[in-house]
């Protein structure tokens, strides 16, 4: 249940003489309306459960932090409106601070560093370069000992860590050996020039002049039918919590809070559009017509993950900055979705029989985005062209930088519908939302690799013959199983032997697919009052999420979220609950809300209470527990797949305290 408290509204009336500012543009009206709420807000969070991830890649020392503060913010906001008569001015002002506390800060260091899982394939280089200098067995594992891989004059063969198929110990040169899939060793990616840190001070404050202002817009009307907002402001087409169907217009900032705040409008981001809403009577209903010219910051579209390193960096992603490092930066402006391009949809909504209904149509840009790949690893991007320079790599593939992919917000077009109704029968409101996606694009390939000591560069997908190359460039030839000294998924080069691979799921092809969302729910007053004793019948709501991709191809190996290796499933189904109940005049409300994956049976737990005293103060204490069945406990670069979306919030338990004086 999504409770908003808007706070006591201070209505102040201006008289025209003593607004000297307002007075050339007020209207002949006597005086100016200026209504104002707001909050000053303090968050707290502390872990209930250790990191497992690494804080240092070589020591393969975890990150731990149980019983750590994790959060510590505070926030002020104001919300305003002015009224001179023939228009009205409106908007939302929000500052933060965020405090690094000391899990933090060890979060921070660890992206310095950039800790990641290797598997060392300890080859011979002989076969590689061909006739020449003979290099010794084990010359990798020997070579990179400073890197912590082995200890010096040890390789992976002799130390007993490789497949039994590898017989010779040594290896004779040129021989085959390999080591299991498991990753035996750990590395700090800085090693390669990938490391990059982190300051979460810049990521999590709100404190310029673009962020604190939320909201700013002018309405006004046009005849009695016609209602103009234009400026910058929040448009909900949904009325979901947790997840989402039919708000689709804007992406949300998951990166401080991720998807537990309470009120929707905290995460989402705003954005500067036209919005105009026509009133048509005669058929019960309201035309709206939205138009966002492109005039927003790259960071303001699409829904920002929390993916460079912080407190809800997915597991075991935490303490890897993903924007900055090698696997590569957020394009605002890709030819598949550039953000200064223009977005435009409009809605139809109405009621019919007492049915509260609504058609729409988003043409915009995918708030789940994806990645693209760098034809440097081997195979072309397909979808679209890789569009980051780099002069380093200038001279040795043209058109490509050293970054392994590019995240993008690609364009799509969505049509949606939704209703509402009372069903007396049950004495409950049901909801019904759906959003229909043709062409929605996917990344690929849940057993993708990269090979650090790859040698074959810039070739088409399964083309023949040669392409440009180089010695140890910062990475190389992307494999689909480094098992096989032979076989790679996109590089030509089919006898060279594996190096040091790293397991990132993700980097096939992109693939289009008809996507279809579906939200069913209801919400209930169930009569608790002498069961339980509240002071009065308790809210209870419960939804369904789908997400069906109507031409589904297993064959398509379509990932289900960039670097986990686990197949996204025809339907991937989600059911939410959440009860509120009321005590002491509502001013001691507990609630209970959960989740679980009907895939994959991973749960999520929210026992909270809110506490109401007097007009003002406001205090809300949560815990936040996490029960995957399956998730990826080993570090970034180890192969698995079994972690869906639920799963990655492991080891983030946490309890939670919103202190609030509203105003």
């Amino acid at each position: 249940m999504m409770i908003t408290f808007r706070g006591l509204k201070r209505s102040l009336r201006l008289s025209a003489s003593s607004a000297v500012v307002l007075a050339a543009i007020a209207t002949p009206a006597t005086a100016v309306d200026f209504e104002y709420s707001g909050y000053l807000r303090a968050h707290y969070s502390m872990n209930l459960s250790e990191n497992s991830t690494w804080q240092d890649g070589v020591t393969e020392q975890k990150q731990g932090g149980k019983g750590q503060l994790s959060m510590e913010r505070y926030s002020g906001k104001i919300e305003h409106s002015t009224d001179f008569g023939i228009f009205q001015l409106g908007g939302v002002l929000r500052a933060t601070e965020d405090k690094q506390t000391d899990y933090e800060h060890d979060l921070e260091k660890a992206t310095i560093k950039g800790p990641a899982a290797l598997t060392n394939h300890d080859q011979s280089l002989n076969p590689l370069f061909g006739p020449g200098p003979a290099f010794p067995p084990g010359f990798t594992g020997v070579d990179l000992a400073g890197a912590a891989l082995l200890p010096p004059g040890v390789s992976a063969n002799s130390a007993g860590l490789c497949q039994a198929g590898a017989s010779a110990s040594p290896p004779l040169p040129g021989a085959q050996s390999w080591c299991d899939t498991t990753p035996f060793t750990g590395l700090n990616s800085s090693t390669f020039g990938a490391g990059a840190q982190s300051k979460f001070g810049k990521d999590y404050d709100e404190n310029n002049f673009h962020d604190v202002v939320r909201e700013l817009y002018v309405t006004f009307d046009v005849g009695d039918r016609t209602h103009f907002k234009l400026g910058k402001q929040q448009i909900v087409w949904g009325e979901t919590d947790f997840f989402r169907a039919m708000d689709v217009i804007h992406g949300y900032d998951l990166t401080w809070r991720s998807f537990l705040e309470l009120e929707n409008e905290e995460l989402r981001k705003p954005l500067i559009m036209a919005n105009v809403e026509i009133d048509i009577p005669e058929l019960d209903g309201t035309l709206q017509l939205v138009y966002r010219p492109g005039w927003d910051e790259g960071a303001d579209v699409g829904t920002t993950a929390a993916i460079f390193g912080g407190r809800w960096s997915p597991q075991p992603w935490s303490g890897n900055n993903v924007p900055a490092s090698i696997i590569g930066p957020n394009n605002y402006h890709h030819s598949k979705g550039d953000e200064d391009d223009a977005n435009y949809g409009l809605r139809w909504s109405g009621v019919w029989n007492q049915i509260g209904y609504s058609l729409a149509y988003w043409h915009g840009l995918d708030n789940d985005g994806i990645t693209v790949r760098n034809p440097i690893a081997g195979g072309s991007t397909n979808y679209g062209k890789w569009e980051q320079n780099s002069a380093a790599f200038a001279g040795y593939v043209p058109g490509s930088s050293q970054n392994l992919t590019n995240l993008i917000s690609p364009e799509v077009d969505i049509f949606g519908a939704s209703m509402n109704a009372y069903i007396e029968t049950m004495d409950l409101v049901g909801r019904a939302e759906v959003a229909f996606t043709p062409d929605k694009p996917y990344n690929t390939g849940t057993d993708t690799y990269v090979d650090l000591l790859g040698f074959g560069v810039g070739c088409a997908d399964g083309a023949a013959g040669s392409c440009g190359g180089g010695l140890l460039p910062p990475f190389m030839v992307l494999r689909n199983d480094p098992q096989n000294m032979a076989a790679t998924a996109y590089d030509p080069y089919t006898s060279t032997n594996a190096g040091i691979t790293m397991a990132v799921p993700g980097l096939g092809k992109v693939v289009e697919k008809d996507t279809l969302r579906i939200m069913l729910g209801f919400d209930k007053n169930l009569n608790t009052m002498g069961l339980l004793g509240t002071q009065r019948p308790s809210f209870w709501t419960m939804q369904v999420f789908d997400t069906w991709i109507t031409n589904y191809d297993e064959d398509d190996d379509i990932l289900e979220l960039f670097g986990y290796g686990a197949k996204k499933r025809e339907h991937t189904a989600i059911l939410t609950n959440a009860i509120t109940l009321n005590y002491d005049y509502d001013t001691i409300n507990p609630g209970l809300a959960f989740g679980v994956d009907l895939g994959s049976a991973d749960v999520f737990i929210i026992p909270s209470v809110d506490l109401v005293f007097g007009d003002h103060w406001r205090v809300r204490l949560e815990a936040d527990i996490f029960l995957p069945k399956k998730s990826k406990h080993e570090n970034l670069g180890f192969q698995e797949g079994s972690t869906r979306l639920l799963g990655t919030f492991d080891d983030n338990d946490q309890l939670v305290a919103r202190i609030t004086y509203q105003f």
